[in-house]
């Protein structure tokens, strides 16, 4: 399967773009295939340097007509990078592009499926099946596609917005009126159940679905600018996951108590805005509620720059700072990333990227360097 997918990537990489097999059926994807090293500045304590290649592998299949349309896509993927040891060590994790893969084993996945009505000339969309909540909210222009852009997890998405089952049944909805953007969902969430496994308590899986039980729910505001050309999006969106959650200084020894849990709840900003024909800028803001981790917000700020030396190039350069809760004993952690994009074709992008994180998870003195190769096929 690996190799079918590698092939059939390479071949319309050549050949061209999406294809459209009969009618309104088309068919498109990517390929991405990647090295990455993650070297760790204190040695004596933390694992050794992790190095490695990876690949991810993406096949979609979309109808379009008039009144809905359908929407599906299968992954296949191999490799973790430097997440694989060092993510124990992050609260972001610095290589999303590996979030969908199955290390070492080249599963083939159906994560999306889902069918799209369209109502008052396209300005109100219906989705219901299976994706993402982060299809609904938390968007952006600069900062929001792994396989393309930033790899580092706090310039993808909002670092505190990661459902445990992000993948499930849903129903969503975008409706656009003038400049004004709405968007929301409603998820199932997977069922679990609190145990004491003889040494402490967890939250187990149970492996089924009761839509009115548990759900994930979200809704966001945007505000879409135009100045003379230059267009922005201002985002505002707050969340929910009544997933149980343990709180962060929850005693999970005793077995005699069992520990309270929580929702994850929490709120928003995400915006992005071109203040030249090349020049973009990009801002996040985060919060979390109900004391589930060491940290409760965080800021991130970046900027896009095209046509660097020629027109097929650009560089993307981002900052973060992940706020520890003032009850933490633990240090602010901070990213940095930059990465310098060349267009080898139409449908090829080649990428360079170095991110540093300071302040890693109980070594307040340790900090990471990450080196990523990444090569993106379009089809």
């Amino acid at each position: 399967m690996k190799r079918f997918i590698v092939l059939f990537s390479l071949l319309f990489t050549v050949y061209g773009s999406a294809i459209d097999l009969f009618g309104n059926f088309s068919l498109s994807g990517d390929g991405v295939f990647y090295f990455q090293s993650a070297t760790p500045s204190v040695k004596n304590t933390l694992p050794a340097a992790q190095k490695g290649f990876g690949e991810v592998l993406d096949l979609e299949f979309e109808y379009k007509g008039g009144f809905f349309s359908f929407y599906t896509r299968f992954h296949n993927g191999n490799g973790s990078g430097g997440d694989k040891v060092f993510a124990d060590y992050l609260f972001a994790n610095v290589n999303t592009m590996a979030d969908d893969n199955t290390d070492d084993n080249y599963d083939l996945k159906l994560l999306e499926a889902y069918l799209s009505f369209n109502f008052f000339e396209d300005r109100l969309n219906i989705i219901v099946g299976k994706t993402e909540p982060l299809l609904f909210i938390d968007q952006n222009e600069f900062a929001n596609d792994e396989i393309s852009q930033f790899i580092g997890k706090p310039f993808v998405n909002n670092v505190f917005v990661d459902g445990e089952d992000l993948y499930a049944p849903i129903l969503g909805f975008n409706y656009s009126f003038k400049n004004i953007e709405f968007s929301g969902f409603v998820q199932s969430i997977e069922r679990y159940d609190v145990v004491y496994n003889g040494i402490l308590w967890e939250i187990e899986e149970t492996g089924t679905h009761k839509f009115k039980e548990k759900l994930f729910t979200g809704f966001q505001v945007n505000f879409k600018t135009d100045f003379k050309g230059l267009k922005g999006n201002y985002r505002f969106f707050v969340y929910n996951n009544s997933h149980p959650h343990f709180r962060n200084n929850a005693d999970l020894y005793n077995p005699d108590k069992k520990p309270n849990t929580v929702s994850a709840s929490g709120f928003g900003l995400s915006f992005d805005q071109y203040v030249a024909e090349n020049l973009g800028l990009f801002a996040r803001f985060g919060k979390s509620y109900n004391r589930l981790h060491d940290y409760d917000n965080f800021y991130s700020l970046g900027f896009y720059l095209g046509n660097l030396f020629s027109s097929k190039d650009s560089i993307m350069c981002a900052f973060t700072k992940i706020n520890s809760s003032s009850e933490s004993k633990v240090k602010d952690e901070k990213h940095f990333e930059v990465q310098y994009r060349y267009n080898l074709s139409e449908n090829l992008l080649a990428a360079f990227d170095y991110q540093y994180v300071q302040n890693l998870k109980n070594y307040p003195k340790a900090d990471l360097s990450v080196f990523t190769i990444r090569l993106t096929l379009f089809f």
